[in-house]
């Protein structure tokens, strides 16, 4: 190898679009010698490097990406505006459901939130891959069944489910 470990992390996370998870790192790099402890001991030695700078290396659900540390959110949203990217209440509340009460049917998400789900709010959540079906409800008719998926708390910069803020009254969604 070239370069250092580290150095070859460092490129690799820099020119993925994705996050990368360790067996990913491993798989790239095509070295047996190399172990998951090794290459985590050099995302932390990396991550020792940026103490003073504005970035590190965050560990998400479906692996390990650059992120910018906190406080940068001001100057990185004047770089990234590119108009209105809000997204709508019914979107936000069809999502909330999903994340919080997973597997869920379409209508289960209907019946809590007392209104028909707009079909493109499921197509977008699913073109985002935020969710996905993840099996389908003994019940006439077989309906989906939607959970979320990595992609979603990667968004949310969450490693797991319960890393989410807990909801006091989340039975009573």
């Amino acid at each position: 190898m070239k370069y250092t470990l580290e150095n070859t992390i460092e490129c690799l996370l820099l020119v993925s679009d994705e996050p990368l998870s360790l067996i990913n790192i491993i798989k790239i790099l095509d070295d047996n010698s190399i172990s998951k402890k090794q290459i985590e001991k050099a995302i932390d030695n990396l991550n020792q490097e940026y103490k003073n700078k504005a970035i590190h290396i965050s560990k998400v659900a479906s692996g390990y990406r650059y992120q910018a540390k906190n406080g940068l959110e001001g100057y990185i949203a004047k770089l990234k505006d590119k108009g209105t990217n809000k997204f709508s209440k019914a979107f936000l509340e069809t999502i909330a459901i999903i994340a919080y009460k997973q597997p869920v049917t379409r209508g289960d998400i209907e019946e809590i939130r007392g209104i028909a789900v707009n079909s493109n709010i499921i197509r977008t959540l699913i073109e985002l891959e935020w969710i996905k079906v993840v099996g389908h409800k003994e019940s006439p008719g077989k309906p989906e069944l939607f959970g979320t998926t990595t992609k979603f708390l990667d968004y949310f910069n969450k490693n797991k489910l319960s890393d989410l803020p807990e909801i006091s009254d989340v039975d009573s969604i």
